[in-house]
């Protein structure tokens, strides 16, 4: 008939919005939990299911888990679907990169500090404690060590470090959420080091804990050099052009050192 509208087909291009856990189906609880565990993925379901069952040892009053997916079709979905008791929100959308991803995450947390893991990552233990003591003393940032590949241990540095290298490994790093500055989602691998930047530059609540709480196993997008170049944009934009010779001479000694570390474990192994 001429005249009518079929609303399905002018829907049919809209970006198809899913949501679900837990949250989703139980009265609202007053207050806010310590932490929020913010997970984002894309085609990889095997590991969502990895993590799921990783965070759920520290799953409850305390801590919630939130993922954001971006709208995969691997499976992710149905695994969502079917362990929705097991994640506090999950979200499955269309998004334009990781860092829109978790900007979602970010606005869809409710406690009152963020950690960030994703594939690879495992968290080893919950630091209820530290996290409570920096909650009652309004700490913006507090830094734990993260267990690398090969036997390596990321040591958070103190902000004057941030200036030319990413001194608080995201897999370690808690932000006060009402602190959080967002992520600029212009960035495509290295926006967490530009946050972290904004961040040194912010405040001067950082904590620095010598304690490893989680594992980062697996190079991530991160480790691509294709976009190494957003380092320096980065650094160029918060702290300045003067700063980037030095960094590019700090990454150099890095990889040396890096390398002769790896040999060093490698000629000891073999004696």
């Amino acid at each position: 008939m001429r005249g009518t509208v079929d609303l399905a087909q002018c829907n049919s291009n809209q970006p198809l919005r899913r949501e679900g856990g837990s949250r989703t189906v139980r009265e609202a609880v007053d207050g806010h939990p310590l932490l929020s565990i913010i997970v984002v993925a894309f085609r990889d379901k095997k590991e969502v299911e990895a993590l799921i069952d990783n965070i759920g040892r520290f799953r409850g009053p305390d801590v919630e888990l939130v993922i954001v997916d971006g709208d995969s079709d691997d499976g992710t979905l149905e695994l969502l679907q079917s362990r929705n008791a097991a994640v506090d929100y999950w979200l499955s959308e269309p998004d334009k990169g990781i860092y829109e991803a978790m900007n979602k995450g970010i606005a869809a947390a409710n406690g009152e500090y963020i950690l960030h893991l994703n594939a690879g990552d495992r968290l080893l233990v919950m630091p209820t404690l530290e996290l409570a003591t920096c909650l009652r003393e309004c700490v913006d940032v507090a830094s734990f060590h993260v267990q690398l590949d090969e036997g390596l241990v990321h040591i958070p540095r103190s902000t004057g470090l941030m200036r030319i290298s990413n001194a608080w490994h995201h897999q370690g790093t808690f932000y006060r959420r009402s602190a959080h500055l967002g992520y600029d989602p212009s960035y495509q691998v290295f926006g967490d080091f530009d946050h972290n930047q904004r961040m040194a530059k912010a405040t001067n609540s950082v904590r620095v804990f010598h304690r490893v709480i989680s594992s980062h196993g697996s190079p991530g997008v991160s480790a691509s050099k294709k976009n190494f170049g957003e380092i320096y944009r980065s650094i160029r934009e918060n702290s300045g052009v003067r700063y980037v010779p030095i960094a590019f001479l700090r990454f150099k000694v890095d990889g040396i050192r890096r390398r002769l570390a790896k040999l060093l474990r490698w000629d000891w192994h073999k004696t």
